[in-house]
């Protein structure tokens, strides 16, 4: 081999060496990002905001018993100690569903014969208050023991609190939740030196609305109408790319 040749040959093979060495890494490069481009992680985010009712209702019922014949004094009498008695907490009229004073024939289980045997007619009548002011009502749930003992047959039924902003709340939990998604998101794609890049799906989950710190969550949602605070919790599965 002619050694004036040898340098120009060494050169030029050490070009292209490295040629192909750039080469290979830019392949490398596009391979690794196209397997970074179909790459997602899912998370779940969750949103939760206290919030107090707005609406309530709340029912109570008096009755009368007669062996002979149906009680309507009775029960009218029972009836206007109920009106007089939610007049004096200033629950408006407008506020008031006064139901009509209904008969019903009771019957009594007689073991020995396998029967039922007629044993008097019941008179009762149902009211029930509906209003913004849920404070008044839950007084009204407590005052109401006052007249058991002049009024023995009755019943107070548990007052149900609502609260009517909920689809607006819905929305603005969304967000949080999916915000709180993207943070947790983020945090797992950082430990192996990812970086979080767009929503690639998203699935909103059921809207739970429990007493103040409850876990009595279900997997189809829940309402709870026994308090008047509330906890509204929602949640959301979030898909994002990694790059």
């Amino acid at each position: 081999m002619n050694n004036d040749r040898f340098p120009q040959l060494f050169w030029g093979l050490l070009v292209l060496t490295l040629g192909l060495i750039v080469m290979g890494l830019i392949v490398a490069s596009g391979i690794n990002k196209a397997k970074r481009a179909n790459d997602i992680i899912s998370v779940t985010g969750s949103a939760r905001q206290t919030v107090k009712s707005d609406d309530a209702t709340w029912g109570v019922s008096v009755w009368c018993l007669n062996k002979d014949a149906p009680p309507y004094d009775c029960a009218k009498k029972r009836g206007e100690r109920i009106r007089e008695f939610l007049k004096s907490h200033h629950v408006t009229d407008s506020s008031i569903t006064e139901g009509p004073i209904r008969v019903e024939q009771m019957f009594q289980p007689d073991r020995q014969k396998g029967t039922n045997e007629f044993f008097g007619f019941k008179c009762i009548q149902r009211f029930e208050v509906h209003t913004s002011l849920v404070d008044s009502v839950d007084q009204l749930y407590k005052d109401i023991s006052s007249l058991i003992p002049e009024l023995v047959e009755m019943n107070s039924e548990a007052p149900q609190y609502f609260y009517s902003k909920l689809s607006e709340m819905r929305v603005s939990l969304l967000a949080e939740a999916t915000k709180d998604a993207k943070t947790r998101a983020e945090m797992i794609a950082g430990s192996t030196g990812g970086k979080v890049g767009a929503i690639r799906n998203a699935k909103m989950g059921v809207v739970q609305v429990t007493a103040p710190k409850s876990r009595d969550v279900r997997d189809y949602g829940t309402y709870d109408t026994s308090t008047i605070e509330k906890d509204i919790t929602t949640v959301v599965t979030v898909s994002f790319a990694v790059e």
